[in-house]
């Protein structure tokens, strides 16, 4: 918002949140979202309008990047004529941790009959697949819930013999996308944030990059961070919500705690002053009338016009 058009009406309010004060269903394990309620509620004068903006956060970077709530920790593929199947243990994993329990389960699964290996390039960010076996294998990472994407590949089916290796068609992600933390409002509502999964205006209050550095925390501490004009004239609790891009899902942070802190500030809202454009609607309504009158004059002379050359044919037929 612009703060050369507002200016502050009172002291600003801090929320300190704390994720473990939280209120939440018993059923869920996540510690990503809950709510609490004000011991008295917040509201504004018809003049005033409330923003908010996060000063700083700090989580545990403690959710699995592989896992099964996240729906990405498969592996399908056919050897021959023959179908496996494979489901990676929940964890997070970088890509030769991820490489080796894959060839530990591939192996448990067909029996050591091929044997495949895995060699990543840190420097092109690749992955290349080799098989000591003539038979043809087919990855199906078109399948749903695969692990594709930390392996570097698209969503397509890829082949491979002895005589061809399978390089990545694009680059290894460890993250598989979930390389942002979302802080969301859900019960407070805005006109100021679209998001792009949408085209419609959203809850998210910041977006935060996470530190690859797993089971450690990380502190987010924006230096001009957004400040969120809100449509709420009264707040009586808030809702919080840590989610990855999509809002639906929600952060597994496995019962490790976390920490926000919010500032609520006033600002008085200026009176809206008429403008060009209504002045322009004026003229163009005190235009319009002048042209219905012209108009009306004009048909009353085509009238009388016609009125006086009826009375002359009479005449002229008259006197004949």
């Amino acid at each position: 918002m612009s703060h050369n058009l507002y200016r502050k009406t009172q002291g600003s309010i801090l929320f300190c949140i704390r994720s473990r004060d939280l209120i939440r269903s018993n059923s869920d394990t996540t510690n990503s979202s809950g709510h609490f309620t004000l011991f008295d509620a917040i509201t504004t004068s018809p003049d005033e309008v409330m923003t908010l903006k996060i000063i700083n956060a700090t989580f545990p970077n403690s959710w699995y990047n592989l896992s099964s709530s996240s729906k990405n920790n498969k592996l399908d593929w056919s050897e021959g004529a023959n179908n496996y199947s494979i489901t990676i243990p929940d964890g997070s994993y970088d890509i030769n941790e991820l490489t080796e329990q894959i060839k530990t389960l591939i192996n448990d699964a067909n029996s050591g009959a091929i044997t495949y290996t895995f060699t990543y390039n840190e420097i092109t960010n690749k992955l290349t697949i080799t098989s000591n076996s003539s038979t043809l294998t087919t990855f199906k990472f078109s399948n749903d819930n695969s692990c594709r994407r930390f392996l570097g590949f698209s969503n397509e089916d890829k082949t491979l013999t002895s005589s061809s290796s399978l390089i990545s068609d694009r680059a290894v992600d460890i993250t598989d996308t979930q390389n942002s933390l979302y802080i969301r409002l859900p019960n407070l509502t805005n006109s100021r944030v679209v998001e792009s999964s949408s085209g419609r205006y959203s809850n998210i209050l910041a977006q935060i990059p996470v530190d690859l550095s797993r089971n450690t925390f990380f502190v987010y501490e924006p230096p001009n961070p957004f400040e969120m004009e809100i449509s709420n004239n009264s707040i009586s609790s808030i809702e919080i919500s840590i989610t990855f891009q999509d809002e639906n899902e929600r952060v597994h942070f496995n019962r490790a705690d976390w920490e926000v802190n919010i500032e609520l500030s006033f600002y008085h809202r200026p009176q809206r002053k008429k403008n060009k454009l209504q002045l322009s609607g004026q003229m163009i309504n005190k235009y319009n009338e002048f042209v219905d009158k012209q108009k009306e004059q004009l048909d009353r002379k085509q009238n009388l016009e016609r009125m006086m050359k009826l009375v002359k044919e009479k005449q002229t037929v008259e006197s004949q």
